[in-house]
């Protein structure tokens, strides 16, 4: 059996080359960048923000950033291999928007490094139903799937609701992302089943954390012990990652 996949692999890859998703190169293997795209893609390393992940300059070790020290966040830690850059936010909006399920494969081998320990469940951010039925799909939900086979985490995309239609995020400062996000989420029936249990929230792109706030508040009243946060990728802005 081993034998034939390899085969069948090797025949697909033959007669359908696996392509960068950044500039359609071939390149030697499925779900992997080419080498000239590759240096466009910033990954977070140390130092970084041990409670956020945003990348500190000036410092030679993980500590708190300015941002998460004078305005704490809801959830316990954030984790995101790659910074928000042009690239990746490339792929991340083909992923989400325009069927790109098949780079799933490619952010799964970049966020998996990155799941914490003692997770019971994988919660993905939920998409208001009106939005799921334009987009089809939930691609937080289907990165978590990915996760969760792999760490052998049980995943529940029906515990958290999101029961308003929010307005896109994309353009509003800090202030009004955290308003329009106001009685955004829901837990319901499933209070019980949260019952002291450590969250992994799964989201593509973790910007000023107002998304993984309302989330975790709203779970953290329900019930959970600890809300942890997993993302694609961490925006930064010029005057964030001051330690």
């Amino acid at each position: 059996m081993i034998i034939k996949s390899s085969f069948t692999k090797s025949l697909i890859n033959f007669l359908l080359p696996p392509q960068c998703p950044l500039c359609q190169e071939i390149v030697t293997e499925p779900h992997t960048v080419c080498g000239i795209c590759w240096p466009k893609l910033k990954f977070i390393t140390i130092p970084k923000c041990s409670i956020c992940s945003v990348p500190l300059e000036n410092v030679d070790r993980d500590m708190p950033c300015t941002d998460c020290l004078r305005y704490p966040p809801v959830f316990s830690r954030a984790y995101a291999p790659l910074v928000y850059n042009d690239s990746i936010k490339k792929l991340i909006l083909r992923y989400k928007n325009y069927d790109g399920l098949h780079l799933g494969p490619m952010f799964f081998s970049w966020m998996r490094h990155h799941i914490p320990e003692n997770v019971d469940v994988i919660i993905p951010v939920p998409l208001h139903w009106k939005r799921f039925f334009t987009r089809q799909y939930n691609q937080a939900n289907e990165i978590g799937k990915l996760l969760a086979k792999h760490a052998k985490i049980p995943i529940n995309p029906n515990i958290l609701k999101r029961q308003k239609a929010t307005a896109s995020q994309g353009h509003k400062n800090k202030l009004s992302r955290y308003e329009n996000l106001k009685d955004a989420f829901l837990v319901d029936k499933y209070k019980n089943t949260l019952s002291k249990t450590n969250v992994l929230l799964i989201d593509d792109v973790l910007t000023s954390g107002a998304t993984a706030n309302a989330c975790a508040q709203t779970l953290l009243d329900a019930g959970a012990a600890k809300i942890d946060v997993l993302t694609i990728a961490r925006a930064v802005k010029e005057t964030h990652g001051k330690s």
